[in-house]
């Protein structure tokens, strides 16, 4: 009882919170997710994978985002940028090998989900903000090629939930080709880029503006507790999701 008075204030403080409850929402759809995905029915419970995806992104954004017209450039170019790069891939096959969606993400646009270019907005912001936080002093290239490196990573990950699930099909094969991996690292590498320049934007603007400016944009850069619960949550939830999908098959 004595620890528990001890950080009750704090624990009062997090729940009253709108970042408190953002990264309880993000950890519960994660772990309720996987669970249900590994002992429930996982083929309908795809069905929920758009709005799982548009629920992390938006609370995601909502805490840790600084709103400002540079970060919503920053993020329109990343959106459009995984729309056109996928966009090019399933109509020529030339990008990632050949491959098409499913009906399953939802409404698409010349045959590409709009949930795929808000992943890659979410990953991308994701990686982007901690190699930034974690690598501040390194070079700007080297940050970019190991977000683009995370970004492979998790990719391969993804991979086989989204074949099994049936979420995309790679036509001749079970799963994706060398080439998939090459253009994801290339392509991750574009948008962790984009990212970065918005970062070191935000941190010129934090040095050369008022005191207010700097105590409210320096918030966003310490406050990575909801970038880390997020991408550890995704690996749980797509880990989990694998052992149901080993089960139930």
């Amino acid at each position: 009882m004595k620890v528990l008075s001890k950080y009750m204030p704090q624990i009062t403080r997090f729940l009253a919170s709108w970042r408190g409850w953002a990264i309880i929402v993000v950890i519960v759809l994660h772990v309720v997710g996987g669970i249900c995905m590994l002992f429930g029915d996982p083929i309908s419970l795809v069905l929920l994978t758009p709005a799982h995806l548009c629920i992390t992104t938006f609370m995601l954004l909502s805490v840790h985002a600084p709103l400002s017209k540079r970060f919503v450039k920053a993020g329109f170019l990343v959106f459009m940028f995984g729309m056109f790069i996928e966009i090019h891939g399933v109509q020529t096959g030339y990008v990632f090998g050949s491959y098409y969606y499913t009906s399953l993400l939802g409404p698409r646009i010349l045959d590409v989900p709009i949930v795929i270019g808000m992943n890659w907005l979410l990953l991308s912001y994701c990686f982007a903000s901690l190699v930034d936080r974690w690598l501040i002093d390194t070079n700007h290239y080297l940050k970019v090629m190991i977000g683009g490196s995370c970004m492979v990573l998790l990719d391969v990950l993804i991979e086989p939930f989204a074949v099994y699930f049936g979420l995309w099909v790679w036509e001749g094969r079970v799963l994706p080709p060398l080439v998939n991996y090459v253009a994801w690292f290339f392509g991750g590498c574009i948008v962790i880029s984009i990212w970065l320049r918005f970062w070191n934007g935000l941190r010129r603007q934090v040095s050369l503006g008022s005191e207010k400016d700097q105590s409210s944009n320096l918030e966003y850069f310490k406050n990575n507790d909801i970038l880390n619960i997020t991408i550890l949550s995704l690996l749980l939830f797509f880990v989990l999701s694998c052992l149901g999908a080993a089960l139930h098959g």
